[in-house]
């Protein structure tokens, strides 16, 4: 097994204050590093039962532990420091951290791919360590808990923007009393895109894919409406394409002038935009353009997807039945 110092480079806190905090979710190629640390993860996950199970208990456990690696993570980060009765909880992630990278250099042929992953880990785990005590009361992990926008976040900033047109005042704030119940669906779909996993999200749809065209005694038509049934489920995908182009021009405008870096996650936004009014038209510009906002500023994001789907099924139908 290859042998690494996990103690190098540590995150200090600067003259200034700042704390340099690094999130293995937030490295640039973390999308190409994630089926490695998706496979640790799941290693740890099945060696921590005494005897062996099956295996859906230990995918149900890899996920459970992906999603909260992830989610306190991004809480400590944004809070960049730690609660006196978050310390037991923050070790703990720490201790998880640590396990993934012992399975993770459980080999003699390390590359330079994984010494990239395995650099990630470790500085985030060294940013947990290095965490600066905070005084009061934190909020502990609840697997639970629904997920939240974290306000003025990139998700946050969009998703006030798309849900306008559902605001019962239009100047006040994005919380469920001020938001119709179509508004607040919208709030969830959105939600729930800001925390998908879009690469299982397009496993599951080819996995459902092909469950279809293995299954026997279907006729033609029976056969292109569930298909088209299965490509409809899944034609929201195209928000992973839409957000991703949206916060990539995002990027441009704000780095290096405007800020540092800006993590899709944890950067906040809100008080950039206070002091530059013009910015927030201008990103709201960008988001504008590729959520295709029409001039009452409902989006249509799907619109010509949905449209082709059922089209070219229709022509099927009519074709090869």
């Amino acid at each position: 097994m290859a042998k690494f110092n996990f103690t190098l480079n540590a995150a200090r806190m600067d003259a200034s204050g700042h704390y340099d905090f690094q999130n293995v979710f937030e490295f640039p190629d973390f999308i190409e590093m994630r089926p490695t640390l998706r496979a640790a993860v799941r290693t740890v996950a099945r060696e921590a039962f005494d005897q062996p199970v099956l295996p859906v208990k230990v995918e149900r456990m890899t996920t459970s532990l992906e999603e909260q690696l992830e989610r306190e993570t991004r809480k400590y980060e944004r809070q960049v420091g730690v609660y006196d009765n978050q310390k037991s909880e923050r070790n703990q992630l720490v201790r998880l951290f640590t396990q993934v990278l012992q399975v993770i250099s459980r080999t003699d042929e390390i590359t330079e791919e994984l010494e990239d992953i395995i650099y990630a880990v470790n500085q985030t785990r060294l940013s947990l360590i290095g965490l600066p005590a905070l005084e009061g009361t934190g909020e502990l992990y609840d697997a639970d808990c629904d997920r939240e926008l974290i306000a003025g976040t990139y998700y946050y900033f969009v998703t006030h923007l798309l849900v306008r047109p559902y605001l019962r005042d239009i100047r006040g704030d994005l919380v469920p009393e001020n938001v119709t119940a179509a508004g607040r669906h919208l709030v969830v779909r959105m939600t729930t895109y800001a925390y998908r996993d879009w690469d299982a999200y397009l496993v599951h749809e080819y996995d459902e894919q092909h469950l279809i065209k293995n299954e026997k005694g279907l006729t033609n038509a029976a056969y292109y409406d569930k298909l088209e049934a299965a490509e409809l489920k899944y034609a929201d995908h195209i928000y992973a394409e839409v957000l991703a182009d949206t916060y990539q021009e995002f990027v441009k405008v704000l780095v290096p002038n405007q800020l540092e870096r800006f993590e899709i996650m944890s950067s906040d936004l809100r008080p950039l935009l206070a002091k530059n009014p013009g910015l927030r038209i201008r990103l709201a510009a960008i988001v504008n353009r590729h959520f295709k906002l029409d001039q009452d500023g409902y989006e249509h994001v799907m619109d010509a997807s949905l449209q082709e789907i059922k089209q070219k099924y229709q022509f099927y139908r009519e074709n090869f039945s």
